[in-house]
């Protein structure tokens, strides 16, 4: 099985993107091979819905090309799942938002979940962008986590990044009244069991939700459905960034 992973923060190097192919493939089975990419001609990370509009038309050739290379599903690597459902319009293949995916999963755990973010000044569309999903009614808080992985520091080896998640994740759980927990950042790729035996509770990392969902699309043979057309209609879509046909 081949999963190809866009990251939509653009400017990683080829050595950044190898180490989180390393990293994302310790949650995947034996015959499962990763490939990350980023996109090239946008400059944009995502920060806010404007950086997600931005990002789409390339994110969405990136998935055209990962279809015709081969790749059994595509994941994009985000919490704001910028793309996603033109993706799923054009694509026959699975294609799994790292939002939808920890949502999901975060109703089978518990009843009540929080969702961290790097900066407080994410709070506000974190909060809108779930609910707006749908997952309103189960959400307790958005909260931040004020900072993310140290500069030049892998986040599995970060440990006061751990112990400070984890203090967040008690305070969403004695003050917020959650349960479950979200890591909503995928920054803090490969964190999720660490913070979890420290918090006491379930706490959801993303990045990896992203390739146990997508595995488990297509050992099953699911894939999304066209909704109220097979394919999209075959008019020509053009854009500064490129074409659709």
């Amino acid at each position: 099985m081949k999963l190809k992973f866009i990251n939509p923060d653009s400017g990683m190097t080829r050595a950044e993107l190898a180490a989180r192919e390393a990293l994302l493939s310790r949650a995947a089975g034996p015959d499962t091979a990763i490939s990350m990419d980023c996109p090239q001609r946008t400059q944009v990370c995502i920060d806010s819905d404007l950086d997600v509009a931005v990002a789409a038309p390339e994110i969405v050739q990136m998935a055209l090309q990962a279809q015709a290379d081969g790749f059994d599903a595509v994941c994009l690597y985000c919490f704001s799942d910028p793309g996603l459902s033109a993706c799923r319009e054009l694509l026959q293949i699975p294609v799994v938002g790292g939002a939808q995916a920890s949502l999901a999963l975060a109703a089978q755990l518990g009843h009540r979940f929080s969702v961290l973010t790097t900066a407080a000044g994410r709070i506000p569309q974190k909060a809108a962008f779930v609910r707006a999903l749908g997952f309103g009614n189960a959400l307790a808080s958005v909260r931040s986590a004020e900072h993310g992985p140290s500069e030049g520091r892998s986040p599995a080896t970060d440990g006061a990044l751990v112990k400070k998640l984890a203090q967040t994740c008690r305070r969403c759980a004695e003050e917020d009244g959650a349960d479950t927990v979200i890591l909503g950042c995928l920054s803090f790729a490969g964190l999720g069991a660490q913070v979890s035996a420290l918090a006491g509770l379930p706490v959801i990392d993303p990045a990896f939700t992203l390739v146990g969902t997508a595995e488990l699309l297509v050992r099953q043979g699911l894939c999304h459905s066209k909704l109220a057309y097979p394919l999209p209609p075959r008019a020509i879509r053009a854009w500064s960034g490129g074409t659709i046909d």
